[in-house]
């Protein structure tokens, strides 16, 4: 039993990639996780609404947290990278 699982754990997996969706997931793990892949502070003040593109669309509580995000743009694309995996987010836009 504990083989079959395993057998179609690993088929659904191959589909999912062969139809071009570990992508479109990753991208939802990164909005899920946001808070806990950007910590708790920026995750109060900057909300994932959307990623398209490689781009994450992002609400922001003012324009002072906006001019700040930016100044650490790279920053957090790196820790999404890090943590979710690279070619998911390219690019992060505050509004």
């Amino acid at each position: 039993m504990a083989d079959t699982v395993k057998t179609l754990s690993r088929s659904l997996d191959e589909l999912i990639d062969k139809l071009g969706f570990q992508n479109k997931l990753k991208e939802q793990t990164v909005i899920r996780e946001w808070s806990s892949i950007v910590g708790p502070q920026i995750g109060r003040i900057a909300k994932p609404e959307k990623i398209f593109d490689r781009v994450l669309y992002l609400r922001v509580a003012n324009m002072s947290w906006r001019t700040e995000l930016t100044f650490q743009k790279q920053t957090i694309l790196l820790q999404i990278e890090k943590r979710i995996g690279k070619n998911i987010v390219s690019d992060l836009r505050f509004y």
